[in-house]
């Protein structure tokens, strides 16, 4: 192995991998040097999940090889990867909110004495606060319980977690979607200053604005090949913007337009604000309208639905249904005034996977198929079975377990049960995410079809094709407020533009003509 290789925190080398013969990484090939920050972006479905994931020894790549360090990773272990100096922070927390920071930092590695098994505190403490005084944070952190920190004292702690048990190189895993502009910049410091004492860092974001922020390198992906990697001072957004998107194939859109123009608005939001999220979001969607919710992530999409599902508490604004107050404290308060959500996360909020598919889309109408507390299968399965043949859902019939599903089909269940109740006002968040292609074909083509029956439609999604395709119009949610409202037929109605549009921060935001197409 050459000198270089050796002196990398992380190297990369020819990866390619394939789950059931498709492929998604094609030699692929990286490299961190210590003391480094280097940003990897790229499309949802670009590949950076599974790079990093082959990186820290999740799965072994079909072919190609990890080095950390200058150590070979020759086999699919997590620990394996960790002893060779390579730790990551994930979007998803790991730490226990009843514990306190010391407890969660040495959780399952703890420091014991050997004859009496005893945790030794005083060693915890001393190691702990030297870990604090390298990073530069509070060691008011180790006392306190985790539910008592705020979002960035969250992702310090993850921090110093993940470098007390291997400091050669740091993955980051969008660590500033829960955060605002100013916490933004107090992560950047500990970043920074990690960097400063010779660990490698990998930022993975989707916003492009952090990736000149912070960074030293940018490395882009797509459809699992490296476009773009260079020192960040050599390109700008608009390259980026490029380099994710060129000779993408474009896929004839599904739109075919709202039979129901210039009729009066079914939702009207007003000024409404959630905590730190959202600070003021105004829209309106009308009958037989599609209008797309664009928003990088943590930028509050999910927060918004939930909010006007009630399932989150507003702290302020107005909505209203047909020009009623609409003001729910529960979810069942929003389906009986006609406003249902099909859920980011089917396994958790969607379906009971253990539950055979009549009992999962009967859920949302037990009043209508049950008599003394009792479901009346022949009518249940009947009304399911209806469904099934409308939305295509391929299954050995209503009584096959929805865990036995494809996602495609899954996703199809969640629908069925949400228009059963025949909605007003149909709220959805990531409504195509892990399902083929096909699948979600079917479902937007069955949704425009309701839409053009006169039902008001919110689709949040992270996919900016899928939006400019199916929607009439989309919002670019931003700092906590619609920064843009960009109508079907506008030059800035394309992909490239809606992802300089999301990049813009309040100080600096743009109005929607200022948007150039990439």
């Amino acid at each position: 192995m050459s000198t270089e290789a050796r002196d990398l925190a992380l190297e990369l080398r020819g990866i390619g991998m394939s789950f059931s013969g498709v492929s998604v990484l094609d030699d692929v090939n990286f490299g961190l040097e210590p003391g480094v920050i280097h940003a990897i972006v790229g499309h949802n479905g670009a590949g950076k999940s599974t790079l990093m994931k082959i990186a820290q020894g999740v799965h072994r790549p079909t072919q190609g090889e990890v080095y950390i360090g200058g150590q070979l990773l020759d086999s699919a272990d997590p620990l394996a990867a960790r002893a060779l100096g390579l730790a990551m922070v994930f979007q998803e927390k790991s730490l226990i909110p009843t514990l306190n920071g010391l407890d969660n930092l040495f959780l399952n590695a703890e420091k014991k004495n050997p004859a009496t098994r005893m945790i030794r505190r005083h060693e915890e403490s001393q190691e702990a606060a030297e870990l604090c005084r390298r990073l530069k944070i509070s060691r008011s952190l180790l006392q306190r319980k985790v539910s008592e920190l705020s979002a960035v004292q969250l992702q310090m702690l993850e921090i110093a977690k993940a470098l007390r048990l291997a400091r050669g190189a740091l993955i980051l895993d969008e660590p500033t979607a829960p955060l605002g502009n100013r916490e933004i910049g107090l992560l950047f410091d500990i970043v920074r200053n990690i960097a400063a004492q010779g660990t490698g860092v990998i930022l993975i974001t989707h916003h492009l604005s952090e990736v000149f922020e912070v960074s030293d390198k940018v490395t882009v992906l797509r459809e699992g090949k490296v476009t773009l990697s260079c020192p960040t001072s050599e390109t700008n957004v608009r390259g980026l913007v490029k380099a994710m998107l060129q000779d993408k194939v474009v896929a004839t859109p599904t739109y075919r337009g709202s039979a129901h123009e210039g009729q009066e608005p079914v939702l009207e939001v007003r000024s409404l604000r959630v905590g730190t999220k959202l600070s003021g979001v105004s829209f309106e969607v009308g009958a037989g309208e599609i209008t797309g919710l664009a928003g990088l992530a943590g930028s509050g999409r999910t927060t918004l639905v939930r909010t006007l599902f009630g399932d989150i508490r507003r702290d302020g604004g107005d909505v209203a249904v047909h020009g009623k107050r609409f003001r729910p404290r529960h979810p069942s308060d929003a389906i009986r005034r006609g406003v249902y959500l099909v859920p980011e996360d089917r396994a958790v909020r969607g379906l009971i996977l253990t539950k055979p598919i009549v009992e999962n889309s009967s859920l949302s109408v037990l009043r209508r198929v049950a008599s003394w507390g009792l479901l009346r299968m022949r009518v249940a399965r009947s009304r399911t079975q209806h469904m099934m043949d409308v939305l295509g859902i391929r299954a050995r019939g209503t009584d096959q377990v929805v865990a036995e599903l494809s996602g495609g089909n899954q996703q199809k269940v969640v629908v069925s049960k949400v228009l059963q109740t025949e909605p007003r006002v149909l709220l959805l968040d990531e409504p195509t995410f892990g399902v083929d292609v096909g699948a979600a074909s079917d479902l937007a083509g069955y949704l425009r079809g309701q839409a053009d029956e006169g039902m008001a439609v919110l689709w949040a999604s992270s996919d900016l094709r899928e939006l400019t395709d199916v929607a009439d119009r989309i919002l670019v949610l931003a700092d906590g407020v619609i920064r843009h409202s960009i109508e079907r037929g506008s030059p800035y109605f394309t992909e490239p533009a809606l992802i300089e549009a999301m990049q813009r921060r309040s100080d600096r935001a743009s109005r929607p003509h200022d948007l150039e197409s990439a």
